[in-house]
């Protein structure tokens, strides 16, 4: 995933079912990094939503990229 990427949280993950978030509130990716010094760690994202929603260092996996044609939530 890169910079300025639409996403949204898979409905399958675990972090989808936690927070409060709309299962179809889509985001965007603010930056995009792998932790250094953790052999085969996930790639991160930090994620702005609408409002003041931030997702800080999801796991990439976690996402879904969106259409650039799906309204923002």
């Amino acid at each position: 995933m890169k910079t300025g990427q639409r996403v949204r949280l898979k409905s399958a993950s675990p972090i989808a079912k936690r927070d409060d978030l709309r299962p179809d509130a889509v985001g965007t990716v603010i930056c995009c990094y792998t932790v250094r010094g953790r052999a085969g760690a996930p790639e991160r994202l930090d994620v702005k939503f609408s409002g003041n929603t931030i997702m800080w260092g999801v796991a990439a996996h976690e996402f879904e990229a969106v259409e650039d044609g799906h309204a923002f939530a």
